[in-house]
């Protein structure tokens, strides 16, 4: 008993100082928010600030600038992890249960998407947003957010659906239900973990596009956060405080959203691992 109880303790010991290592760049960020800006340049650098203040937060709720950065994040964000849910699943569905000519060599190119670089696909993607009339529209970073996300999430929910069993649906079918029902009233609530996993990796995608919303915006007006945060890194100074502070606001809603949903993530992870 004594030998299972050491190697508790040494299990939980180890457990707990890679979560501190893993965790001590966001306690740094977070203190370091709430520090005036000679004191991040100190050495030896502290943890706790000695001076407390939350003026970089007040700069960021008192400009609406910054405002609509957030609101453009969010926005662009959850319109486009809901199409890349909506169209994932109708396609990874598709893809799951019928038989579809050269169904290997069509996922095997949904699959080549992911390859491409974006600083290979910048011009091109410029270029038609000009002739379209979708230059710094919302429309136009949702759609490219949707293209990137899409072949993971097509991927991954075809998997996921690969192991729910046929025989559900061909018995919901013999009783008179239709394709659409068995798809929206079956099938959608038995894959709901895997939607909501796949839906945060499409807004973690579309969170942290930066590339493609610089060069297809012009302004406050249509661009993200991360656009907005690229503005604090000046030519002479950077505004470190600010810098973590911004930060800390983005992940915030981000981390309180995954502990609400983290039971069905890890559903989502594991889910298609057996048939």
């Amino acid at each position: 008993m004594r030998k299972g109880y050491i190697k508790s303790a040494t299990l939980y010991a180890s457990a707990a100082v890679v979560t501190i290592i893993i965790l001590f760049p966001a306690i740094f960020a977070v203190f370091s928010s709430l520090k005036p800006i000679r004191e991040i340049f100190m050495y030896p650098p502290r943890i706790l600030p000695q001076t407390w203040t939350i003026e970089p937060y007040m700069a960021i709720f008192t400009h609406k600038k910054y405002l609509q950065y957030f609101f453009n994040g969010y926005f662009i964000s959850i319109c486009s992890t809901f199409l890349c849910v909506i169209l994932g699943g109708l396609a990874g569905y598709g893809f799951s249960r019928f038989k579809l000519p050269a169904k290997k060599t069509l996922l095997l190119g949904i699959l080549a998407m992911q390859m491409f670089p974006g600083a290979v696909l910048m011009v091109p993607y410029f270029s038609l947003a000009r002739q379209l009339g979708l230059y710094d529209t919302y429309l136009a970073l949702i759609m490219i957010n949707t293209t990137f996300a899409l072949p993971l999430v097509i991927w991954l929910l075809k998997t996921y659906f690969d192991s729910i069993p046929v025989s559900i649906e061909e018995a919901a079918l013999i009783d008179g239900c239709s394709r659409f029902r068995v798809l929206l009233l079956i099938i959608a609530p038995l894959s709901r973990a895997g939607l909501i996993w796949t839906g945060m990796l499409a807004f973690i995608r579309a969170w942290n596009e930066f590339l493609f919303a610089l060069i297809l915006t012009k302004g406050p007006e249509r661009a993200p956060i991360t656009v907005g945060l690229a503005e604090l890194f000046g030519q002479y100074a950077i505004q470190w405080n600010s810098v973590m502070a911004i930060t800390t606001l983005a992940v915030l809603p981000l981390l309180v959203v995954f502990i609400f949903v983290q039971r069905y993530v890890i559903s989502g992870i594991t889910g298609g691992a057996f048939k």
